[in-house]
C-alpha cells in the first residue's frame, strides 16, 4: 500500500495549509456563530466517502493519522482503553448541529479564519496552535500506542459511523475488505499489521467483518502470505 502511505504522508505536509479547512474547534464555532464554512462542506464529503469507501478518509486522507503512523510504535498496552470516540462524537455532532437546527446559516465565510492568507498556518498564534494540535496527538500516540486517538479519542470518527451506518440502512454498494476464512492458518500477522488494533484473525475465523472500525488501510492484505484477503467494491 505504498500509494494510501504516500497520499497520508502527503497530507501530514500539507497540515499547516489545510488545518483550519477541517479543524474539529473551529467547525463547532463557525456554527455558534451561525457561518457556513469550508468545513461544513469537507465534513460532508466525509460523510459521503463513508458511504461508499468506508474509513478510507482515515487511512488515506487524515493528516492526524499519517502523523500517528510517522511515530514508532514502542508502547503495547496489555489492555484496551475505553472508548471516548462515541462520547467525543457525539458532543461533536450536537455542538455542530444544534445551533444550526435553532436559527439555521445566517452568513458565509468560506475561508474562515483565513479570510487573508487562505493559509491555515500564517501567524505566530497560528503556529502556535498547530504545534500544540501536533504535539498533544504526538504524546498520546507514543504513551499509549499506534493510532490511539484514532481508536478511542477522535470525535471526526462519528461521520464515518454514520455514513456506513446509512450505507447498510439502503444497502448501497461499496468499498470493503472481504475475507476467506478457509484459507486462513491463524498466523495472525494480520494482527500485528492492522492499524486500528483490530483481532483481523478472529474476524477472519468467524467470517464477521467489523466494518465500523475497519478502516481500509489494506494492511492485513500486505502481510498475508495465504491470499485470504480481497478488496471489492460491491452491496
Amino acid at each position: 500500500m505504498k500509494l494510501r502511505k504516500s497520499i497520508n504522508f502527503l497530507s501530514f505536509i500539507l497540515l499547516p495549509i489545510t488545518l483550519n479547512y477541517f479543524a474539529p474547534v473551529l467547525i463547532v464555532q463557525s456554527s455558534l456563530e451561525n457561518t457556513f464554512t469550508s468545513m461544513h462542506i469537507i465534513y460532508g464529503v466525509m460523510f459521503l466517502i463513508a458511504i461508499f469507501f468506508g474509513g478510507v478518509w482515515c487511512s488515506y486522507i487524515c493528516p492526524f493519522g499519517a502523523l500517528q503512523e510517522l511515530i514508532p510504535n514502542t508502547t503495547r498496552l496489555k489492555r484496551k482503553l475505553p472508548n471516548l470516540k462515541w462520547v467525543t462524537g457525539s458532543i461533536f455532532l450536537i455542538l455542530i448541529f444544534a445551533p444550526l437546527i435553532m436559527y439555521g446559516f445566517q452568513k458565509i465565510s468560506i475561508f474562515y479564519h483565513m479570510v487573508d492568507t487562505k493559509v491555515s498556518v500564517s501567524s505566530f498564534h497560528d503556529l502556535v496552535r498547530y504545534y500544540i494540535i501536533v504535539g498533544f496527538i504526538s504524546l498520546i500516540t507514543i504513551g499509549l500506542g499506534k493510532r490511539t486517538w484514532c481508536r478511542y479519542i477522535c470525535p471526526m470518527y462519528i461521520f464515518n459511523y454514520l455514513g456506513i451506518k446509512l450505507r447498510s440502512l439502503l444497502k448501497l454498494p461499496s468499498f470493503k475488505i472481504e475475507c476467506k476464512s478457509e484459507k486462513c492458518t491463524q498466523c495472525k500477522r494480520c494482527n500485528k499489521s492492522c492499524l486500528m488494533g483490530l483481532d483481523v484473525a478472529d474476524m477472519v475465523k468467524h467470517n464477521k467483518w467489523n466494518t465500523n472500525e475497519c478502516i481500509e488501510c489494506g494492511e492485513c492484505l500486505n502481510t498475508c502470505k495465504n491470499d485470504v484477503f480481497k478488496i471489492k467494491f460491491k452491496k
